[in-house]
């Protein structure tokens, strides 16, 4: 399982680069209600936002969790 850290800079964090590329699967969970909100594939990101289903989720206010 791969956590991938909401304060990590996506310029350099070579393993979400290679998630993205990968296609692997993950999971939006809500930090504040503690819940999955969504699950998929990574459309696009950049250093505030994933993308993910065409949702925008900001990434201080969501974990991105991948099997």
């Amino acid at each position: 399982m791969f956590i991938i850290p909401s304060g990590s800079s996506l310029t350099y964090d070579f393993d979400f680069h290679n998630h993205r590329y990968l296609l692997v699967k993950v999971e939006v969970v809500c930090i504040k209600e503690k819940k999955t909100v969504d699950s998929g594939y990574i459309d696009d990101f950049n250093e505030k936002l994933v993308v993910v289903n065409g949702k925008a989720f900001n990434r201080n206010d969501y974990l991105f969790i991948s099997n």
